[in-house]
């Protein structure tokens, strides 16, 4: 009798062993998908910054002192509305 129960726990700790690693190693795949899609994420931030960059250096000196005029005028906006 005692060497049936040894049997069943050594055969339950094989299994909880190759859950436990199962389990593990999905956690490490989910983890790269995850960490992968940070990268391209981050990457298309950096891109998006750089395009951005990169229109504003195309752009003439009126359309810029424009952009500037507006930008002036949205925070004199907000300046007000916190006033009030």
């Amino acid at each position: 009798m005692r060497w049936l129960l040894a049997g069943l726990f050594f055969a339950l700790a094989v299994v909880l062993a190759i859950g436990t690693a199962g389990i593990r190693a999905d956690n490490v795949r989910t983890r790269r998908h995850i960490e992968r899609d940070y990268r391209r994420v981050a990457d298309q931030v950096v891109e998006l910054r750089r395009l951005a960059m990169e229109r504003l250096a195309a752009t003439s000196p009126q359309r810029l002192a424009a952009m500037h005029w507006q930008w002036l005028r949205q925070a004199a906006a907000r300046y007000q509305e916190r006033l009030q």
